[in-house]
């Protein structure tokens, strides 16, 4: 159990969480610990989380009139000659300002551990804070496995950043052991990383339910084979595979809903994915519902009959172990990430991200569930989301992890 008095006070541990934009995973993990009174909790962002009991700082240089300014100006001149000189300017621009405003506020918060949910920008700016505030990162968004692997000088930062930002924190958390041995081979020193799958899947809210009540629920034909695509549109998630095959799919299943939810890509992605939908003919076939609240999702999953996701980039997605907790069986991509979890045939499917006939075959599979091995699926998925992923377990285990940092560096 957490000890409340862990840091040898009777206040909350206060610990200073940064994140970037919008994300309903920061949310989450965020949020368990603002809900949390052992926990005084702060955020910094580009995005205003606006949680009811934490301090919500947002990041913005169009506060600053010359910061502003100046930006407008770069973004101009960029129009006419776009270098890699005038975005890194623009963008020290901006650092410049916001590590002026995190100073401010660290000041005033007093925190006992900063908390980064990734080191893309603005969390990076935290390394150059002084060394007695103790730093623990969560690796999400690739920051080890892709982030730093782009080419050119954009490659050369983003490597220092993650190879020092593995050194400088005090813990580091990653879901994967990919990402475990990544981070071992940025320099970090294998005792303070911990694979903590956190949040996890809260097994409360995702789990098996009834599939004709849940298609009711979201508006579906109780006839209809769903195929769920609940991670958005565009770029390394291979959507536009997923179109491709969908018309594949549809040619054996007339009635089939390709259902993709999630903001992801913005309304650009979504009109080309239509646009593509339309010029193959099967644009009956889809449904593009955007962003959908947490809270509905269970029904979502629910309703589905399988759920794909084929990102050629990933480390451990939410989608996949929800999906599991709700017995819906999972198409994902063949990568080593999700290798850890997925073996193929036993317990799901995996195909190479882009290739679309054999996404659609396996589709096809699922739908006729030859010999139920569908269902031996589901039940092994179940299992291991238990044992696993189970959110209030990993959350006890990082709640813990922040005490223990924050203490010791109080020693």
């Amino acid at each position: 159990m957490i000890n409340k008095n862990s840091i040898g006070t009777n206040r909350p541990v206060r610990i200073l969480f940064m994140a970037f934009g919008y994300s309903i995973h920061a949310q989450r993990r965020i949020g368990l610990f603002a809900a949390d009174p052992a926990f005084q909790v702060a955020v910094v962002s580009t995005y205003n989380y606006n949680f009811s009991n934490a301090q919500n700082v947002l990041l913005d240089p169009h506060k600053n009139i010359l910061v502003s300014f100046s930006r407008r100006i770069i973004l101009k001149i960029r129009s006419i000659a776009d270098n890699f000189v005038l975005l890194f300017l623009s963008d020290l621009i901006r650092d410049v300002w916001d590590y002026k405003e995190l100073r401010s506020f660290i000041k005033e918060f007093k925190p006992d551990i900063i908390f980064l949910q990734t080191l893309i920008y603005p969390c990076y700016l935290s390394l150059l804070l002084p060394r007695s505030l103790p730093i623990i990162i969560t690796f999400w968004n690739g920051d080890v496995l892709w982030w730093a692997k782009y080419t050119g000088i954009e490659r050369i930062i983003k490597k220092q950043i993650v190879t020092y930002g593995t050194k400088r924190a005090v813990g580091l958390t990653v879901n994967s052991q990919s990402a475990l041995s990544a981070c071992l081979n940025y320099g970090a020193s294998p005792e303070k990383i911990h694979l903590i799958r956190y949040p996890g899947v809260d097994l409360k809210h995702f789990y098996a339910m009834d599939k004709n009540a849940s298609k009711d629920k979201v508006g579906i034909s109780r006839e209809r084979k769903v195929v769920f695509c609940p991670r958005g549109l565009g770029s390394y998630l291979n959507s536009d595979v997923i179109v491709n095959a969908a018309a594949l799919v549809l040619r054996k299943y007339p009635q089939a809903l390709f259902l993709f939810v999630s903001g992801v890509g913005g309304s650009a992605e979504l009109e080309r994915h239509q646009k593509i939908a339309i010029e193959l003919g099967v644009s009956d076939g889809f449904r593009w519902e955007g962003q959908v609240p947490w809270t509905s999702m269970p029904y979502y999953y629910n309703a589905s009959d399988v759920m794909v996701s084929i990102a050629s980039n990933d480390s451990l997605p939410s989608c996949m172990l929800e999906s599991m907790a709700c017995g819906v069986p999972v198409i994902m991509g063949d990568i080593p990430q999700i290798q850890e979890w997925i073996t193929d045939g036993d317990n799901g499917f995996l195909v190479p991200p882009c290739d679309e006939a054999f996404l659609a075959e396996k589709i096809v599979k699922v739908f006729e569930n030859k010999n139920k091995i569908v269902d031996v699926m589901i039940q092994k998925n179940i299992t291991r989301v238990w044992l696993d992923v189970d959110s209030q377990v990993n959350t006890e285990k990082i709640k813990n992890l922040v005490i223990s940092m924050a203490n010791k560096n109080k020693n």
